[in-house]
């Protein structure tokens, strides 16, 4: 814990954050609102920058942190630059912003002091405007937190020279920041590579859902009527896809009094073409796509859902990836159903005393449904250790926590 009384002033670069309509940017709001005595600002880009969606409930809600909120324009140029497809600059698209965001920067410290600062990812340019802020300001302390993977994603196609000049920014940024965070063990693995220096400097802090927006406290448990409600949120990329899925819904033998539905919220996926064709013939089992909803709507869904759905991409070995919809699917108090490969997503929703299938398996999903459907008692109470450890005002906490013993550590080395 931090021994010291003073109040310290944080400054938060990043580039998502609401309005702005991205699972980083809401991973981001529910932290900062929640970290206890602290000054907070963030600096981040303009609203509509890195993307078309605005959500302005959640807007309003990450406004209100004790502190600014400080967004960062661009020309027109070179807003049609970040927009064109298939950019090969690494590691992302928004690096052509970093001149106009490190000026920023300057200009704030300028007339601005702060105790520390922090840069988040997604996106990784964020960092190199931290890097570049940490070589004008040594003695400021620098916590770098990354919720995906930098270099060999298994989702980004790599470069000549782009791709290698960002590999060597990558190990650069670890080798100055004063504090790595990382939502999993395995993230920090994959970052560190058993590297003694970077894993000594390193935390694990998991992202949080916000009791406080839901709209009610869920019971535990619940009894179904003849009509069961599956529903699934997210986006699909990749070898990451939704059609196992559909087929093992298609297989799936129900008792003559049940009916089955599965909606599916976020953006368009090719798939879902089908899915006028796939229900024209049944009549008790319907999927059904339901579009983009805003957060606060979602989090509504989630709850009155009667079982949550995540999809992983099928691999090999141990996944390390901590989706935060699954964070607010334990948040909702619904059971949970994760199709996904061991690893993170697999030990929390079993912890959760959720089902987990492979996401390739076509029958063992169909299985997995089938015998959700047919318990006798579908209770579902996860126990409180497990939601404590990703309820936002404990992981506020503990970053607060991180932050006082970096400044403390600070101290004693004058």
């Amino acid at each position: 814990m931090m021994s010291t009384t003073k109040i310290p002033r944080l400054l938060i670069l990043g580039y998502c954050y609401p309005p702005t309509v991205s699972p980083e940017g809401f991973v981001t709001a529910k932290l900062l609102r929640n970290v206890p005595d602290c000054k907070i600002d963030v600096l981040t880009l303009d609203n509509g920058l890195v993307g078309p969606f605005l959500d302005s409930e959640m807007g309003n809600y990450a406004e209100k942190i004790p502190g600014r909120v400080i967004r960062v324009g661009a020309s027109t140029l070179i807003r049609k630059i970040s927009n064109f497809p298939r950019l090969p600059f690494r590691p992302d698209r928004w690096i052509v912003l970093n001149h106009i965001v490190s000026s920023k920067v300057r200009k704030l410290l300028l007339r601005e002091r702060y105790d520390c600062f922090v840069t988040r990812s997604q996106y990784h340019s964020s960092h190199l405007v931290g890097l570049k802020l940490k070589r004008r300001n040594p003695e400021i302390p620098w916590i770098a937190c990354f919720s995906d993977p930098w270099s060999n994603a298994d989702h980004q196609v790599s470069v000549p020279v782009f791709s290698n000049w960002s590999d060597m920014q990558e190990r650069k940024v670890l080798e100055c920041a004063d504090c790595l965070v990382f939502p999993t063990e395995g993230l920090r693995d994959h970052f560190t590579n058993g590297d003694f220096a970077l894993n000594a400097k390193s935390a694990i802090l998991p992202h949080s859902f916000d009791a406080s927006l839901y709209a009610r406290k869920k019971s535990p448990g619940k009894s179904f009527g003849s009509s069961v409600t599956l529903r699934l949120f997210g986006s699909f990329y990749g070898a990451r896809t939704p059609d196992a899925l559909f087929s093992a819904i298609n297989r799936l033998n129900l008792e003559s009094q049940i009916n089955i539905t599965l909606e599916v919220f976020g953006a368009w996926h090719p798939s879902y073409a089908e899915f006028e064709d796939q229900n024209g013939g049944r009549k008790k089992k319907h999927v059904r796509y339901m579009g983009q909803v805003p957060h606060l709507d979602a989090l509504r869904e989630m709850q009155d859902a009667d079982l949550l759905v995540v999809v992983d991409a099928p691999g090999k070995g141990s996944s390390f990836y901590l989706p935060s919809k699954l964070v607010d699917y334990l948040g909702s108090g619904t059971p949970i159903l994760s199709l996904c490969r061991p690893g993170v997503v697999c030990d929390i929703t079993r912890k959760a005393g959720g089902i987990v299938a492979d996401p390739s398996d076509v029958y063992g999903i169909s299985e997995a449904i089938r015998n959700w459907l047919n318990a006798i008692e579908r209770k579902y109470s996860p126990s409180a250790l497990t939601l404590s450890n990703y309820e936002a005002r404990c992981v506020g906490r503990k970053f607060r926590d991180l932050v006082g013993c970096l400044l403390d550590e600070k101290v004693t080395e004058k």
